[in-house]
């Protein structure tokens, strides 16, 4: 049996760590660092001490406690075996710190893959004395469409497009489907092209992990892109009569290029602080400039010649520069990256006002679109789709035929599910109908079943929050049925396409399916909202699931739920869905 799980990535963004099982061999997809909220315990201006990290981590619950990983000189006291088991290997997507940040703690005995490109990067950080916590690891080289054997697995390396060389996905072939895991992905980069390879390479996958981080920002955005960045920059080169500031990103090193090339052909050399000035020379680049005595020497004597790379750490250089009026600050996505990611970003506003340098902003998520995303699960048309690196993984909604799985830390997952069936298309020499049917949308708890027999497990008052949900779903397979709900569903089915929308857990998918099935309710679409990323507000979930659907093209015209103020919520957000209110027996009985 091939099993799945999780150990990152799950309900937050970043700290992707994706694990793949069969017959006592283990392929692990990235080993990525939390990035920490002002929630977490470990942050920037914490310093552990040298050859600690990881025991903290561990300690912390910000490192996953995996047995045979690590090395064992670093697991001292924690209950947890170290060492290589000579079974186990891992494959790094690319090289961020939330995708590959733990990779220094890896025992050596186990074997790490990546992309050349990748592998150049971590040994180019290591030369520049920016290497990873816990020691340089050994990356070995694995090229385009090079498969790699780890017992009865095979895995099979796939180009994407991201925001820093070498991103890669991966196809995990076990016995019983394939596991394809994306990685971070774009359609709006410099290489488009590469990420629908993956897809088209992915297609018919049992499983397909994908990145969903633009999940929870607005899906109308649609991001810049690489070309129009460019632009950007040269636009502000051009009206820029004096010293320009800068903050890109250091290991994206194809915008480095990119800009440097824009800021040569209007005559400016760009000037970088020494330690990236040292990586990006490690990694190739040319006419890498450091920012030394000599240089803020003669960017003083000729702003007009130079762009400079700004350090938050080194500010105070800014004083032996000549700024103000006629000087320009252009932030592209380098660091400090945001008011909500590092404190140096409110420090760095500071000191420009006091200089009076103005703020330009040009760039573009490294990150797929919500759209983009519908589009490559579409091509893969995996068998189940589990949506990770994201805050709001339930907001992935897949088109009918593929399952959709909210995934849970350290839970197990079999990769060889059943593919839920597809519409059946029209037969040969038939037309399909003029226009589909329209949908109905059902819930499932208090309105089709009757949930009396689980009440006892609901914690009372304040500590309702505290339920354990995942068992109340579980606990499903008893239920009686509301028989007047399910009776107008029958009747609705002849020309109504059903969608059952619960927030019930996706554990209990294959007991829902099952009561439905035994109690004669029939339905074309089961949507379960699980634990883990779902809103707090259920009308935002039954909202946003209607809104969903018509945004995919159906006409819904009823939802029947027995959610007090849904028809409020449903109004209020313009859907023009009518909703039917039922009063479930046990509602009636007070």
């Amino acid at each position: 049996m091939a099993l799945l799980s999780f150990y990152g990535g799950v309900g937050k963004i970043g700290s992707t760590k994706v694990l793949v099982e069969q017959d006592g061999w283990r392929v692990l997809l990235d080993l990525g660092l939390s990035i920490p909220d002002q929630h977490q315990l470990l942050q920037p201006s914490l310093r552990l001490r040298p050859g600690t990290e990881l025991a903290t981590r561990l300690r912390l619950g910000e490192a996953p406690r995996i047995p045979r990983l690590y090395r064992a000189s670093a697991l001292e006291g924690l209950g947890l075996e170290g060492g290589a088991d000579g079974r186990t290997a891992l494959f790094i997507s690319h090289c961020h710190i939330d995708h590959m940040g733990l990779v220094g703690w890896v025992d050596p005995g186990v074997p790490i893959y990546a992309a050349p490109e990748s592998a150049r990067m971590v040994e180019a950080l290591e030369l520049a004395g920016l290497g990873l916590e816990g020691g340089a690891p050994r990356l070995l080289p694995m090229a385009e469409d090079e498969v790699v054997e780890v017992g009865p697995l095979q895995v099979e390396r796939v180009t994407v497009d991201h925001d820093v060389p070498g991103a890669s996905g991966y196809l995990v072939r076990t016995d019983e489907g394939v596991v394809a895991y994306s990685g971070d992905i774009r359609l709006h980069g410099r290489h488009p092209e590469r990420t629908m390879r993956f897809a088209s390479r992915a297609a018919g996958a049992a499983a397909l992990v994908i990145e969903g981080t633009s999940l929870s920002g607005d899906p109308a955005h649609v991001p810049s892109s690489e070309a129009s960045v460019d632009e950007a920059y040269d636009r502000v080169l051009a009206a820029t009569p004096g010293l320009l500031l800068q903050t890109l990103y250091s290991r994206d090193t194809e915008r480095i290029q990119a800009f440097t090339d824009i800021a040569a052909r209007h005559g400016r050399q760009v000037l970088w602080p020494a330690p990236l000035a040292k990586f990006l020379r490690a990694y190739g680049l040319q006419d890498v400039r450091v920012l030394d005595d000599e240089a803020m020497a003669d960017a003083a004597s000729s702003p007009e010649s130079f762009a400079v790379q700004v350090a938050v750490a080194e500010l105070d250089r800014l004083l032996e520069l000549p700024l103000g009026p006629g000087s320009v600050f252009v932030h592209a996505n380098g660091e400090p990256l945001g008011p909500f990611h590092q404190p140096g970003w409110d420090l760095l506003q500071a000191w420009l006002r006091h200089l009076h340098v103005p703020w330009y902003s040009v760039g573009t998520t490294g990150h797929v679109t919500p759209a983009d995303i519908d589009q490559v699960v579409e091509m893969v048309s995996p068998a189940t789709v589990y949506p990770v690196h994201t805050l709001e993984p339930y907001r992935l909604t897949p088109a009918p035929g593929t399952r959709r799985a909210l995934p849970e830390y350290g839970r197990h997952y079999r990769v060889g599910l059943e593919k839920p069936p597809r519409p059946s298309p029209a037969a040969p020499g038939h037309s399909p109908p003029v226009a589909p049917r329209p949908t109905v949308c059902v819930d499932l708890d208090s309105t089709l079943a009757d949930t009396r027999q689980r009440h006892h497990m609901v914690l009372p008052g304040d500590q309702r929050d505290d339920t354990d949900w995942v068992a109340y779903s579980l606990a499903c397979e008893a239920d009686d049925p509301i028989e007047g709900t399910c009776h107008l569903v029958r009747m609705l089915s002849a020309d109504h396409r059903i969608v059952v929308l619960s927030r019930r857990d996706e554990a209990a998918r294959e007991l829902t399916t099952q009561w439905l099935e035994r109690h004669r309710v029939p339905f074309d679409e089961l949507i379960l909202g699980g634990v883990d990323g779902i809103p707090a507000n259920q009308h935002e979930f039954k909202v946003h699931h209607l809104r969903a659907l018509a945004e995919r093209g159906e006409k819904v015209v009823l939802m029947v739920d027995d959610l007090p103020g849904l028809d409020a919520a449903v109004a209020d957000a313009g859907l023009g869905v009518p909703v039917l209110r039922v009063q479930p027996p046990y509602s009636l009985q007070g």
